[in-house]
């Protein structure tokens, strides 16, 4: 049923009460040529919401709806006329209300919310950061053992923390949270996805433990130190395509995040800090020798946003939620001192089911390539042996599968653009494959160089902090291309390749001012265009106002795409 075919006085459904709302209220703001795109971001976003309640619309849209069903009519049925009579009786009230947040809106070049704006800027640089700390990366990596946690004599499930060295640096348990909730389906859902807590320690649950960080950084905080967390926006880094206007998620993919995002918060560690000293493993349980009593959450959780169905009102999940980390981690990212490197953005569209080692793989080079990077030893090659401890292949492979593997993954890695080359230090004697104790004896002592990206060896080079992080989205876009020579001459004999690399890579032939001129011979608003080309809004305009120093390929590609079209069309 449409608008107009809508009778006066039949009341309206939940779903279809932003489309009358937005229809009634337009001519109120029409008159300020300044908000003409935004109150066509209302339409669009109004009808995203009559076919999906999740859709988060603007913050104006909201201010206005929640006008209506909140302080007017809480809790009450609404009809066309009803909206209707209090636009004209409550005309005043609506622009006061209404009217600052258009005009915050207006005043920001992004008009994205900031989880939206954050997550956008990931996606145009095709990676984010995450801290050096060790003791971070161990916490992170132990979201991914579920097999490390036994039962211990208290019935709880317990996990030892310990380095690549066998060096023992903490502990964790799995503890039930209860959360004093007042709504029972909300406390009663949060306890069904808190059942599964070991089940969902997986390499997509570490996934979200680095997003989730990094969000908490850069994106605006309230008074209790929480911010925002939506399971879209989690989602749209795992697609190429999450930026289509149709992109589409699955209820089912959407609450197996809050799924793992109810496993992080379950999870208590107690680190021993910076005087490390080598435990006996097998005498780990004695709790007074080595002092592990005192166990902090990792992450603390706010209030949650459910779904409901529409047309039976039963609880479907939850959808977003207030989240923090908690003291022990947030001191890794919040430290001035602390260092932050890049993470290349694959790691997140690798599946968790089939790519695991792509994932464990991407991970530790990037941590690794930081560090490099700070002690200039770039061209150090890696162990086979310890590119084996980190990906930790199936037992049953054997020596043939293994190699063939962990060659196979280097090779998709170079494909993705994760590293840029790899190589054997010296050429593999075929001749000793498939010898008795060949992986042993020979193979895992071999070593390779794995060359990064260009563009991370630039990144990994600037010295990149929590002050740096927490500053507008535009202002730390610090990513560059050009490679200092210093960098260059380490890569064992690369030097020559990565010139010839970087000459290969000219300006393209467009550029913002021949996509401006293509946008305006076609009337179209900055929405709709960048609605035609597959990018998001923000993202456009800060192509077209040159606020990126770098932009990814995929983006580039389609704006030579819709530009090839477009001249197609005019040709």
């Amino acid at each position: 049923m449409s608008y107009k075919d809508m009778p006066e006085r039949m009341i309206i459904k939940n779903e279809w009460l932003p489309l009358v709302i937005v229809e009634e209220a337009l001519p109120l703001f029409q008159a300020d040529s300044r908000y003409i795109e935004l109150l066509e971001r209302w339409v669009h976003d109004a009808s995203l919401l009559s076919v999906n309640a999740l859709h988060v619309p603007s913050q104006s849209l909201q201010v206005l709806c929640n006008f209506f069903t909140d302080s007017l009519y809480p809790n009450q049925p609404l009809t066309k006329l009803m909206i209707r009579n209090a636009i004209h009786n409550y005309t005043d009230s609506i622009l006061a209300e209404v009217g600052p947040y258009l005009q915050n809106e207006v005043s920001a070049p992004e008009n994205e919310p900031p989880h939206v704006e954050v997550i956008e800027q990931v996606l145009d640089n095709d990676y984010m950061y995450g801290t050096m700390h060790s003791d971070y990366q161990l916490m992170r990596d132990l979201v991914t053992k579920k097999k490390q946690f036994v039962e211990n004599e208290d019935g709880l499930y317990g996990a030892k923390i310990q380095d690549n060295k066998g060096i023992v640096r903490g502990k964790a348990e799995v503890r039930p949270f209860t959360m004093e909730i007042a709504n029972s389906e909300k406390q009663q859902m949060w306890l069904s996805l808190m059942e599964s807590t070991l089940s969902s320690l997986d390499e997509w649950t570490a996934d979200l433990f680095d997003l989730i960080s990094y969000l908490w950084i850069v994106q605006p905080k309230d008074a209790d130190g929480y911010i925002k967390f939506h399971s879209d926006e989690a989602l749209k880094l795992r697609f190429a395509d999450a930026m289509k206007e149709d992109f589409y998620i699955r209820e089912k993919e959407r609450f197996s995040i809050m799924k793992r995002v109810a496993a992080l918060s379950s999870i208590w560690v107690s680190m021993r800090g910076d005087n490390i000293t080598v435990i006996d493993t097998e005498k780990i349980s004695d709790e007074q020798q080595y002092d592990f009593t005192t166990f902090n959450r990792m992450f603390d959780i706010g209030s949650l946003d459910m779904a409901y169905d529409k047309k039976t009102g039963k609880a479907k999940g939850i959808y977003s939620l207030q989240i923090r980390p908690a003291p022990i981690l947030s001191y890794y990212l919040n430290n001035e001192q602390q260092s932050f490197g890049a993470l290349d953005l694959k790691v997140f569209q690798y599946s968790h089911h089939t790519q695991r080692e792509h994932k464990r793989l991407t991970r530790y080079l990037n941590y690794q390539w930081k560090i490099r990077a700070l002690k200039r030893t770039l061209h150090q090659p890696f162990k086979i042996k310890t590119l084996l401890d980190v990906v930790a292949f199936p037992k049953s492979y054997n020596g043939v599968q293994i190699r063939d593997r962990l060659e196979s993954v280097l090779d998709d890695l170079q494909h993705d653009h994760v590293i840029k080359n790899w190589y054997y230090t010296e050429p593999i004697d075929e001749e000793r494959i498939g010898k008795r104790f060949w992986v042993q004896k020979y193979w895992r002592p071999l070593t390779v160089v794995i060359v990064p990206p260009d563009e991370i060896i630039a990144e990994n080079l600037k010295k990149i902090n929590i002050e740096t992080l927490a500053s507008p989205v535009v202002n730390h876009e610090v990513a560059a291309t050009i490679v200092s020579s210093s960098i260059t001459e380490q890569l064992s004999g690369d030097s020559e390749q990565i010139a010839m690399s970087l000459e290969e890579n000219q300006p393209i032939e467009i550029s913002p001012e021949y996509i401006a001129e293509l946008i305006e011979q076609d009337q179209l608003s900055i929405r709709k265009a960048a609605t035609e080309m597959g990018l998001s809004h923000s993202t456009l305009l800060r192509y077209l106002n040159k606020q990126n120093k770098r932009y990814s390929k995929a983006n580039i590609l389609k704006l030579e795409q819709w530009a090839a079209g477009k001249q197609q069309t005019k040709e």
